[in-house]
C-alpha cells in the first residue's frame, strides 16, 4: 500500500506537467 501511495502522486504530477506543457504550447 505504501508503494502505491508513493507511486500515485508521481503519476498525477506527470499528467499535470503534460497538461501544462500542452496549454503553454496553445498559448504561444
Amino acid at each position: 500500500m505504501r508503494f502505491y501511495v508513493i507511486k500515485l502522486p508521481r503519476f498525477l504530477s506527470f499528467i499535470v506537467s503534460k497538461i501544462i506543457s500542452l496549454f503553454s504550447r496553445k498559448k504561444k
